[in-house]
């Protein structure tokens, strides 16, 4: 089967894949780091807030002719500013006991990652929609939410409704992505889609107009502290030269193993979200260790060909 004729397949009764919007090309290296996350979302609305206010796009979305309903197409306030570096903490590595501390402890990230997994989908068990509910009410950092959980085409929504600004479900358990996809947007939040280390991308290139942000596992899903697996890199490098082929403004983001001794061979290959745990928890200043990987990243992604040659 064709990677288009699975993507429509996968549409089913929502309709097909949309034209993809035109993106300005823009090396990094000669814009300026967008306001924070922070600044567009309020934790009590739950929903991109109006961020007229912002500095002005260095990469401003650009209506496609014939443009549909896909996610490229409909871009959101949040996705209006040049697609810069962001870091995402992982609570995965914090201490559950204090969640609420440890979320104020990186309130310089661009947003906080949620890792939820239901002991089915991945062999590990840890916090689910209650959780989310109280960290949405005790920080103003957005809310990053990564399930790793069976039946994501119920429970993906809820997450949204519970304070989640960036919902990623993983494609090995959506039965209808793209409808998925077009929920989750249709009630505020970004959408992401999730790879396992052996899932290819190529079958679902017709789906990335559909998301906000792809995201590759660089370990196998389930557990923190796991080593960076190398493999991935041209895994990353397809992705990238997939989104640039089809003119894209989609985040591409990166989990697992992410560290000052990774992240650059990480954006010189494509990546441009990455979420660190333990290199940020387990560090001992995390505020200062997300700094320190911020200015890895953007270095390394202002040198990278993806992000100057297109």
């Amino acid at each position: 089967m064709t990677g288009r004729s699975l993507a429509l397949d996968l549409v089913g009764a929502v309709g097909t894949a949309t034209p993809p919007m035109v993106r300005q090309a823009v090396c990094p290296s000669t814009i300026g780091r967008p306001p924070p996350a922070t600044a567009l979302f309020r934790a009590d609305a739950r929903k991109p807030t109006d961020v007229r206010v912002a500095r002005a796009p260095a990469r401003a979305p650009i209506r496609a002719s014939g443009a549909g309903t896909g996610a490229n197409n409909r871009a959101p306030a949040w996705q209006a500013w040049n697609m810069a570096v962001q870091i995402n903490p992982s609570i995965l590595s914090a201490d559950f006991a204090r969640l609420a501390e440890e979320a104020k402890a990186v309130e310089g990230a661009d947003w906080l990652h949620v890792d939820v997994m239901d002991n089915h989908f991945v062999p590990n068990l840890t916090l689910g929609v209650p959780v989310v509910e109280s960290l949405a009410r005790a920080t103003d950092t957005p809310l990053d939410c990564h399930l790793m959980i069976e039946d994501a085409d119920r429970w993906a929504p809820q997450y949204v409704e519970a304070g989640a600004s960036s919902v990623t479900f993983h494609v090995e358990a959506a039965a209808a992505p793209v409808r998925l996809a077009r929920e989750i947007r249709a009630k505020g939040a970004r959408a992401s889609m999730a790879l396992k280390p052996a899932t290819p991308i190529e079958p679902y290139e017709d789906l990335l107009p559909e998301l906000d942000m792809l995201l590759i596992m660089t370990v196998e899903p389930g557990f923190g502290g796991q080593a960076f697996l190398d493999i991935m890199l041209p895994k990353i490098r397809r992705t990238r030269e997939l989104i640039s082929k089809h003119g894209l403004q989609l985040w591409l983001q990166v989990d697992g193993g992410v560290s000052a001794s990774t992240i650059e061979r990480c954006a010189d290959a494509g990546a441009d979200v990455f979420v660190a745990g333990s290199a940020v928890y387990g560090a001992n200043d995390p505020e200062e260790a997300v700094r320190a990987l911020r200015t890895q990243a953007e270095s390394a992604t202002a040198k990278a060909s993806w992000a100057c040659d297109h």
